[in-house]
């Protein structure tokens, strides 16, 4: 398992972990905090925030019992679809998030950790490992660069947080016959500059 932050720096390694049922993304979480792994607690303050998948969930109350501050994806829990504000906020966790998935491509452009390894070399895949993430940390581009763009549009998450899904409402009231429309009678798709997309996608 490895552990990054929210700008994509890899700050440790863990495992390998046999792959079987026990050991699940939040068995593994557990495993590594409860037993303190690599003193982990001591360069974790109170309150930090974990940012995990929904594979996490079990592992959610050892977090927070432990003083960590838990962001993860809502469950539907037999729910048709989301209401506003729970989808809004998982979206919020999948825009921090998507540093780690990036992070977990750059390891598999790595030819070595992207095959099956021979188990004779399984003693030696964590040193491996951490030879690749050391690698990316210091030589590979930066995840994230700063924006002027950055704290305007966290500002408007948070202004937004609650407002109604407009397109949805619009489909749900049947404003739009997808059914009856033709393509080849749409006017030409318009070329967006990158100020335009955001005001599109962000509102701004």
């Amino acid at each position: 398992m490895v552990i990054v932050t929210t700008t994509g720096y890899i700050v440790s390694v863990f495992g390998p972990y046999l792959s079987d049922n026990k050991n699940n993304d939040a068995a593994i979480a557990k495993d590594i905090l409860l037993k303190n792994k690599e003193d982990i607690l001591h360069w974790a303050d109170e309150k930090d925030i974990m940012v995990v998948d929904r594979g996490f969930r079990d592992s959610v109350g050892v977090m927070q019992s432990l003083g960590f501050d838990v962001a993860m994806p809502e469950f539907l829990d037999g729910r048709r679809r989301f209401d506003t504000t729970d989808a809004n906020r998982s979206r919020f966790v999948t825009k921090i998030r998507w540093v780690v998935e990036c992070v977990n491509g750059k390891l598999k452009h790595f030819n070595l950790l992207n095959k099956t390894l021979q188990n004779s070399t399984i003693s030696q895949v964590r040193d491996y490992l951490r030879i690749v993430c050391a690698l990316i940390n210091a030589y590979g581009s930066p995840m994230v660069t700063p924006s002027p763009y950055t704290d305007k549009i966290a500002k408007f998450m948070l202004t937004s947080l609650k407002q109604e899904n407009r397109i949805r409402l619009r489909v749900d009231n049947n404003q739009y016959n997808w059914k009856d429309i033709n393509a080849s009678n749409l006017v030409s798709f318009p070329v967006l500059t990158l100020d335009e997309i955001r005001s599109l996608t962000l509102g701004e």
